[in-house]
This record gives structure tokens, C-alpha cells and sequence, in this order.
């Protein structure tokens, strides 16, 4: 589609765009069909029917209804309308042969840095639940994608996976299914095709199969998404944890609760030894945790998207556990303590506190109070406390809508 495709055909005019955006963010008018240039069609940017309103600000997006305008401009419309301007719009002026290649330059480099936010913003959206909202984002990177990259090209097999798990998240299996095929198909034609692609691709296949009740496809595909996760990354690796994330649910869905507890662990326990600073690749104690304390990780390069969903994966763990094995298990606690860990590294010191309180309180019950980890954990306590009070901040700085 050459509204897409910004080959030699738009210019990069950034100081022309002065829309009042804000003040007419969202809103919409009906396009006048009378006035459409003849073999012009406006078709929906969220399911391709014929459109039958635009964008007030930017007047280059057609929707259907008011409703795909709304889910448009809250999913990624609202990041991207003035871009888009520049992008699907042509120049009033052809300029000569390098006018025309910077411009070309520019709206390439404009693209590619479109591609990663409209990327992010879906992963994020994904990550909340927020499914109809991942849509509006995943389409466009795939929009950029193909721009840049063309139909065949490996960099299309992301905001693919994007679409299938946002699709997955909506009960549409079937076209989540469509969209893990064409993923496949794209890795089929590469052979430099890398480890973490592969891994995804299986990941979502056995979500799929899960959500369809084929349980030992599932089970088979989250295996060999594990064990592509572990080339890439190890098998300890935070960024495997998620894939023992999903069996867990597979074994969870099949009553298999023992197994589905015994891979939850798994999970809690990498985040744990990664978060207090303890040898990821090993899982042997630092110099820190052998004395007894708990040090934050040495940098790394997780992204804030990777500790959201960190951040839902031991939430629902913790929910589980409390579940099945009561609010006061050891177990339970354990997980307090991890979660804690986790909001420390994300400098969130007023929940990590709430964490700590309560996982103190479980281990004193479980182990008594003199014991080492009884201690290691107080001594956190009294640590992030006398932060929170140097910081001068009053309470505890919780987000009154979140259940620790």
C-alpha cells in the first residue's frame, strides 16, 4: 500500500504541522464521499473497512466507526497523528534529486523510530490486559515494518507476534492463529532467524494451543520455547522465567496443581537470585548475599516492559499461592520477599515496604524470628524504612489501587 510505503512521495516538514492537536484530540468528522478523488478509497486503520470518518487534526486516518477512532487514538493515535502527517502526506514541492534523498533519509529514520515506540506502546498495553487497546499500536509497527523492511524481511516477525497475542487476549483464536502463521512463514524464509524470535513464536503457539484445550501441543511448543529461551539466554536467565511462566498456567488448566506449583517456583526463584544479586547464570551467592544481605542487581539491560510483566507474573503467582496454599504459607512469603526485591529495583521503596512487612510477619510464623532469613529480611525492612525516612516523604507512597 503506497499510503504506507513513504518512498519518494512525502516530504518531512515538521515545522508546517501546526495543528492545535490537543484541542482536538480524538475527534472526528464524516468524510463527504462526494468529494473523494475518483479511485481514492478510505478504508479503516483497524479492520480495512470502507471508512466513514478521519481524524479532525491530522486528516490522513479513516475509521469506520467512532468506536475504531476512539480504540485508535487511545492505543497509539494520539503518540503518532502529527507524524503521520508528515509521513503520508506529499511534498508541495518535488525539490531537486538531493532534496528528494534527504527526504527519503528523513522519513526513513522517522519510521524506524515509529516502529519501536508504536512496538512499546502495544507490549505495554498487552502486558495490562489492555488487549483491544495492544491492536491500534501492533498494526502500525507492522505498517512501518513493511515500509522499512519490505514483506519477506524478519524485522515483520514482532509486531506479528504482537497482533497474535493481542488477538489471543481478545478470545480471537483464529485470527491470533493467522498472524502466528505468518510469523512462522517469515521465519521459515531466514535462515539467520535468532534464538528469541524462535522462543516467542513457540510461546505463543502453546498459549494458543492452551486457549484451544490442546494441553500437550501446549506443553510441547512452551518446551521448545524454553529451550530456545536457553540458548539465548540460559535456563536460569530472567528471560526464561516467563516461559516456565506458561507451563505453570498449561498444568494449571489441566488440575495438574503440584506441577503448576513446582514451575511457579521456578519462576519466583530466578527472579529472586537475579534481584538479590546473586549469580544469575550459577545461582551462586555474591560476596553480599553470603553475608547475609541483599544487594540490587548489577545494571542490565531489562527494559521497563520486561519489568511490568515481571511485575504481573509474581503478582498472579502470589495470588496462587495464597490460593492454594493459604495466605500465611512459607511459600507465600517467599514470594512477598521476591516482589519486594522487584519494587526496590524499580525504586518503588513505599511498596516494597508494604511487601516486606507482610513477608516478615509470614517468615517469624514459619521459621521464627531468629532465623537468618527471618533476619535477612528485617534487616531490608529497616533498611528501605530509614530511606523513606531520609527521603522525607510522608507514608509509605503505596498506590492506593494495588493489593499487596
Amino acid at each position: 500500500n503506497a499510503e504506507y510505503m513513504g518512498d519518494q512521495h512525502y516530504v518531512l516538514n515538521v515545522s508546517c504541522l501546526c495543528v492545535n492537536f490537543m484541542a482536538q484530540a480524538g475527534a472526528g468528522i464524516i468524510i463527504n464521499q462526494l468529494a473523494r478523488p475518483k479511485g481514492v478509497k478510505y478504508d479503516c486503520e483497524i479492520c480495512g473497512k470502507q471508512a466513514a470518518i478521519s481524524c479532525s487534526s491530522c486528516r490522513v486516518t479513516y475509521y469506520c466507526t467512532k468506536e475504531h477512532q476512539q480504540t485508535d487514538f487511545k492505543g497509539i493515535h494520539n503518540q503518532i497523528c502529527q507524524d503521520l502527517v508528515t509521513l503520508r502526506n506529499p511534498p508541495s514541492i518535488i525539490g531537486s534529486e538531493e532534496e528528494r534523498v534527504n527526504r527519503d533519509q528523513q522519513i526513513r529514520a522517522l519510521q524506524r523510530s515509529l516502529i519501536e515506540l508504536t512496538k512499546e506502546t502495544a507490549q505495554r498495553y498487552l502486558i495490562q490486559g489492555k488487549f483491544e487497546l495492544a491492536v491500534p499500536g501492533a498494526l502500525q509497527s507492522l505498517k512501518f515494518s513493511v515500509a522499512v523492511f519490505g514483506n519477506d524481511s524478519l524485522e515483520l516477525v514482532p509486531p506479528y507476534l504482537l497482533l497474535a497475542e493481542s488477538n489471543l487476549g481478545l478470545g480471537r483464536l483464529k485470527v491470533a492463529e493467522e498472524f502466528l502463521s505468518l510469523a512462522n512463514w517469515n521465519i521459515l524464509k531466514q535462515s539467520d532467524c535468532g534464538n528469541t524470535l524462535r522462543s516467542r513464536l513457540h510461546r505463543n503457539f502453546g498459549r494458543l494451543y492452551a486457549a484451544q484445550e490442546r494441553y500437550n501441543e501446549a506443553l510441547q511448543s512452551l518446551a521448545i520455547d524454553i529451550y530456545f529461551s536457553s540458548l539465548e539466554s540460559g535456563p536460569e536467565h530472567v528471560n526464561t522465567a516467563a516461559s516456565y511462566y506458561h507451563m505453570a498456567n498449561v498444568f494449571h488448566a489441566q488440575d495438574k496443581s503440584d506441577n503448576a506449583l513446582a514451575f511457579f517456583e521456578k519462576v519466583v526463584n530466578i527472579w529472586h537470585v537475579f534481584l538479590s544479586g546473586e549469580n544469575q547464570a550459577t545461582g551462586i551467592p555474591t560476596e553480599a548475599t553470603a553475608n547475609k544481605t541483599v544487594s540490587p542487581p548489577v545494571a542490565t539491560d531489562l527494559t521497563e516492559v520486561q519489568l511490568e510483566e515481571a511485575t504481573e507474573i509474581l503478582r498472579h503467582i502470589l495470588e496462587f499461592r495464597e490460593t492454594f496454599l493459604g495466605e500465611q504459607a512459607l511459600a507465600v512469603g517467599s514470594c512477598r520477599f521476591t516482589l519486594a526485591l522487584l519494587y526496590r529495583y524499580t525504586k518503588d521503596v513505599g511498596v516494597a515496604i508494604e511487601y516486606l512487612k507482610k513477608a516478615v510477619e509470614i517468615y517469624e510464623i514459619n521459621l521464627g524470628p531468629h532465623h537468618p532469613e527471618t533476619h535477612q529480611i528485617n534487616d531490608l525492612l529497616i533498611e528501605l524504612s530509614q530511606t523513606m525516612a531520609r527521603s522525607g516523604l510522608g507514608g509509605y507512597g503505596r498506590n492506593p489501587r494495588m493489593s499487596i
